[in-house]
This record gives C-alpha cells, sequence and structure tokens, in this order.
C-alpha cells in the first residue's frame, strides 16, 4: 500500500496500481485519480475501480489532460466500470 497525501493505492504487481473509488461521486474520483497518477512513477499502470458512470468520461479526460495514456475504459458490469491508464 502507498500512501500520499492520504490517498490509498494498492499495488497489484510491479509497476501496477489499483485504486478503488467506489462510492465517490463527481468530482472525486478524477480528484483522487489525478492524485494517485501524480503518486506513481512514469510507465507504472493505474487501475481505477468506479461505480459512479458521469466519471467514465471525466477521468480519462482528465489522464488526457495529463498527457497520460488511457489504455482502456470498460464495463465491468451492470454497476462498475474500470479505467486503465498508463502513467508517462
Amino acid at each position: 500500500m502507498v500512501r500520499k497525501d492520504g490517498l490509498a493505492l494498492r499495488q497489484t504487481d510491479k509497476g501496477r496500481y489499483t485504486l478503488d473509488v467506489r462510492g465517490y461521486t463527481c468530482p472525486y474520483p478524477e480528484i483522487l485519480a489525478r492524485r494517485a497518477l501524480d503518486a506513481i512513477a512514469p510507465d507504472d499502470l493505474l487501475e481505477i475501480i468506479l461505480d459512479n458512470a458521469p466519471s467514465c468520461e471525466t477521468v480519462p479526460a482528465a489522464a488526457e489532460e495529463m498527457k497520460h495514456e488511457v489504455i482502456e475504459v470498460k464495463k465491468v458490469n451492470d454497476r462498475e466500470w474500470q479505467i486503465l491508464i498508463k502513467k508517462h
């Protein structure tokens, strides 16, 4: 677990982290995703798990604004989505 500014990231593999923002509504998933991307190293992957549909647009837009690569946005089930971002 990596902690920076009160943000909890779970390292799932070398260079891969998971951020679970289920239960948060806008703008918090985007804010927490930005903080997580600041906390990890270049070329690391960040997987974000969320249950707020509007964040499936705002989080990838924020990542691209920060010049990171959005690899995938997928619906996991009827309530949850996963966003995979590679930090540059």
